[in-house]
């Protein structure tokens, strides 16, 4: 009898699924599966560990809204997409608005939330934008300035009100304190605002380029000065709107060329810029975005003129839709080996996600994180709910 048991428990370990070979199951799993595998028991709780070594992280799409007047309140629930389950999630916090009857939100460089008003400027960068850092107004009033955090950086450029006497003001919050830095070069005297000028963030440096023409330059907050780069015009290809974003390191511009009324098409590449001479800097074509994505993006009324992108980058994915929300669904890709674009896709019922969320009273603000499950722990923490839309 205990020999057959024995065999029986032999049988029983074989059976079961343990080691190397859990913990690469695991890795394929999102990151919700991954956070209930963890409660399954003590060494699936170990294996959910390890397996994160092999997790790759995909970069979620983040959709919140916010009354349209005051007092701005930003309702307790928001919309995200997780790529690796491809679909939509139901996020519900506890929590109050954050920057209720303070002003309007808006979104920077893809991972930055932020408000300012004349009380003071907030601002928040964890991935769900859970928790906010509140500090003293610029010294000089903006009503649509470009904002960016590098580093541990907050800085705020043009944008600048009628009365004030440096159009180009730039400033740096730093230290608990804002300073006065070089001013916007005079080149971006017709652009000198968020309206015009799309900015991009790495770990170092700010980047900004005019939309429509590709003049750009970079800030950097250690010196507190700019510099001129390539004009971001790749090879002729007749773009007539461009916006940047960072991957990675790696800073990529989504561009649509033809022309408004017929768009023909849009590419997007990798700006390598050099730092010994920036204006020798070059471009690698890494996609194009395919005729039955753009056909979605541009909504059923495709007569619309197409006259600018929404562009969201982090980590290996890209987000793209139609800034002016008309309609058109929300179109993603991966970047692959070699830093090519790969899985180009629509999303899943975003059309309807999309017009759900966006109405009179409301608009929407478009972000997104990479998403890690520390994140997600913070995020339970905080008594932030997560449900299938």
């Amino acid at each position: 009898m205990e020999n057959k048991k024995d065999n029986g428990e032999e049988e029983e370990e074989e059976g079961s699924i343990e080691g190397d070979v859990l913990e690469s199951i695991l890795s394929y799993l999102p990151l919700l599966d991954l956070d209930s595998a963890s409660q399954v028991s003590k060494s699936w709780n170990r294996a959910v560990f390890f397996s994160l070594r092999r997790f790759k992280t995909l970069t979620w799409l983040l959709l919140y809204t916010q009354k349209t007047s005051p007092p701005y309140t930003m309702p307790k629930t928001a919309m995200a997409y997780d790529p690796k389950s491809d679909s939509w999630i139901e996020l519900t916090s506890t929590s109050s608005s954050p920057v209720e009857h303070v002003s309007v939100a808006r979104s920077s460089h893809s991972t930055l939330l932020y408000a300012l008003s004349p009380s003071g400027l907030s601002f928040s960068t964890d991935a769900f934008h859970l928790t906010w850092r509140h500090v003293a107004p610029p010294r000089v009033w903006r009503i649509d300035p470009i904002v960016a955090v590098v580093g541990r950086s907050l800085i705020v450029a043009g944008g600048v009100c009628d009365f004030e006497e440096d159009k180009f003001a730039v400033e740096l919050f730093h230290d608990g304190a804002w300073e006065r830095c070089e001013s916007m070069p005079d080149s971006l005297y017709a652009s000198a605002s968020a309206t015009w000028l799309s900015v991009a963030a790495s770990s170092e440096k700010m980047f900004v380029t005019e939309k429509s023409t590709g003049v750009a330059f970079s800030f950097d907050p250690e010196t507190r000065t700019w510099t001129r780069l390539l004009d971001l015009c790749p090879g002729g290809c007749g773009l007539y709107f461009r916006s940047i974003g960072f991957s990675g390191e790696s800073l990529i511009m989504a561009g649509i060329t033809g022309d408004e009324d017929n768009p023909t098409g849009i590419e997007l590449w990798e700006v390598i810029v050099s730092d010994e001479s920036p204006m020798d800097s070059r471009f690698e074509s890494i996609g194009s975005m395919p005729e039955a994505c753009l056909d979605k993006l541009r909504g059923a009324d495709s007569d619309w003129p197409l006259t600018s992108l929404a562009f969201n980058a982090v980590g290996d994915m890209v987000y793209i839709h139609d800034a002016a929300e008309n309609g058109g669904e929300i179109v993603a890709a991966e970047i692959g080996e070699g830093g090519k674009l790969c899985k180009w896709r629509t999303l899943p019922n975003a059309n309807a996600i999309w017009n759900n969320k966006s109405h009179a009273a409301e608009r929407v603000i478009v972000a997104c994180s990479n998403v890690g499950f520390s994140d997600l722990k913070f995020a339970f923490k905080n008594k932030l709910s997560f449900s299938t839309a």
